[in-house]
């Protein structure tokens, strides 16, 4: 077992989630600091940690000064200072700020602000330093950033090995902006291999690379295997994009994939014609969703009960039906959601006295409804997307009118676009309208895709407006064709029709 392993032991899964640990494997850890600390003076390493960055600049740069910040004295404890550093037992987010580096080199912890002690002034204190006005909803290692860019050198170069989440996010622009604006950033790395990295997280991850030099435009590479990072000449640039081609409130997720982002006079955001909506959460699903037998080992009625779709696998086909849904209840499945708001019946009273016993009452989102066992009420969408997923985006259209969970957001048209769901349907089904929806996903490593629902409010989609009354005509053919054969294969047809307004 090694030191690492050691550690991750020692102090438990609960420890290492509060400090957002994660060890940087050695081969990024020297790419990093062999690019940051060449020519260097001086290194700072904001979240040292085992110190394995300060350890390959001591090996690397043996007269370079080097400074470390860590917050967690267990950590210290069990790898002390191997690196002769001036290692220091200290938050650096609220140490010092006057302190330049020539070389900043971090692997920061991956930890949700909301969590943190005294968050606010946090984002006082670094929109006083650097002008930045940092979100709430920001994660810890983004603001760990904003404080370091700050900090650096005229002759200073920046290694940071984070998530690329924040790049494709809200709380990120004002960061994107900050870096495009002075002219900061040089490279951005997608490490595929994020499981070499992070093993066990669901998180996908990049390494940034920031100097003061002068250049026109960032390089943006991918990362197959950590075995690649021998240094960055050795590596080639799926693109380049010039600064001024750069748009901080945009998704950068094409530039990192090398992908073409499609721009396009004929498209609009979805919201034009619908609003995307989460589906209903309960907080406690053991609690509120039932099958026919459950109902009946609690002696409760079926009265008490919506109609409701609780996980994505219970639908494998683009139709819903009532018929479909009849048959997944008569399977037995849990297709049922607890909807009460008194408690009368003996039975019922029952079951929610047993709730309150295992604590469900004392959960987030029951905590905060009254009555407690009482569940949010939506409207039924006529259209239903996958909100995470591996293979492929996965609509459905609720032809039975059934409720559902927050497997799926809900898509519900708006006037006067209500009678053109089945239009909208048939367009979401195409590999042309996914494509551009997915310019929005977020990524979470292994593969797996996420929507929230104002990443789709504001996805590029096709505006069905432009679409010619005998081009309409064609692709709602087509889609009722497939809704009662049950082939999908019929939707290459309907992508034919909308490449052709979007000259692709």
């Amino acid at each position: 077992m090694d030191r690492e392993q050691a550690y991750n032991k020692a102090v438990g899964a609960r420890h290492l989630k509060r400090y957002g640990q994660f060890f940087t494997p050695e081969r990024a850890a020297q790419f990093m600091v062999s690019w940051a600390c060449e020519g260097a003076e001086t290194m700072l390493d904001p979240a040292a940690g085992n110190s394995v960055f300060l350890r390959a600049a001591r090996a690397r740069y043996p007269d370079c000064v080097l400074t470390g910040y860590e917050v967690d004295g267990a950590m210290l404890d069990h790898f002390g200072n191997p690196a002769c550093a001036d290692l220091r037992w200290d938050d650096y987010l609220r140490g010092d700020w006057q302190g330049r580096y020539d070389a900043i080199v971090c692997n920061p912890p991956y930890h949700r602000f909301q969590a943190v002690e005294g968050r606010e002034k946090l984002l006082e204190d670094i929109r006083t330093h650097t002008g930045v006005n940092c979100s709430g909803r920001s994660n810890l290692y983004s603001l760990f950033l904003v404080k370091s860019m700050a900090q650096l050198s005229e002759r200073g170069r920046l290694a940071y090995l984070v998530p690329s989440e924040f790049l494709n996010s809200q709380y990120g622009t004002p960061i994107k902006k900050r870096m495009v604006e002075e002219n900061l950033l040089r490279a951005i790395l997608n490490l595929d291999c994020e499981k070499d990295l992070f093993p066990g997280a669901i998180t996908t991850a990049c390494i940034l690379l920031l100097d003061r030099e002068e250049k026109e435009g960032v390089d943006f590479y991918r990362v197959s295997s950590l075995e690649e990072l021998v240094d960055l000449q050795s590596l080639t640039p799926v693109c380049h994009v010039r600064y001024e081609n750069l748009r901080a409130e945009d998704k950068w997720r094409p530039y990192l994939l090398g992908e073409r982002r499609l721009e396009r006079g004929a498209l609009v955001p979805l919201s034009k014609f619908c609003t995307v909506s989460r589906g209903i959460a309960t907080g406690a699903n053991e609690f509120y969703c039932f099958s026919r037998s459950r109902m009946k080992k609690h002696h409760l009625q079926e009265a008490y009960f919506t109609p409701c779709i609780c996980r994505s696998a219970q639908v494998k086909e683009p139709v819903l039906t009532e018929a479909k849904f009849r048959a997944l209840a008569a399977q037995d499945q849990t297709v049922y959601l607890l909807d009460v708001r008194n408690v009368e019946d003996e039975w019922l009273k029952r079951y929610v006295e047993a709730g309150e016993k295992q604590g469900i009452p004392t959960r987030y989102l029951p905590a905060h409804r009254k009555p407690w066992y009482s569940v949010e009420r939506k409207a039924a969408a006529p259209i239903w997307v996958c909100s995470a997923y591996r293979n492929g985006m996965k609509f459905v259209r609720n032809r039975a009118g059934v409720a559902n969970l927050s497997t799926f957001h809900g898509i519900y048209m708006k006037e006067p676009y209500a009678g053109e769901a089945d239009l909208l349907f048939a367009y979401l089904l195409t590999p042309t309208a996914q494509r551009l929806l997915e310019e929005e996903r977020k990524e979470l490593g292994g593969g797996l895709q996420k929507f929230q629902p104002n990443d789709l409010n504001r996805a590029r989609i096709l505006d069905l407006d432009l679409i010619s009354e005998r081009d309409r005509a064609s692709m709602l053919a087509l889609y009722r064709q497939m809704e009662e054969q049950g082939s999908t294969h019929l939707m290459e047809k309907v992508d034919h029709i909308v490449r052709t307004y979007l000259n692709v």
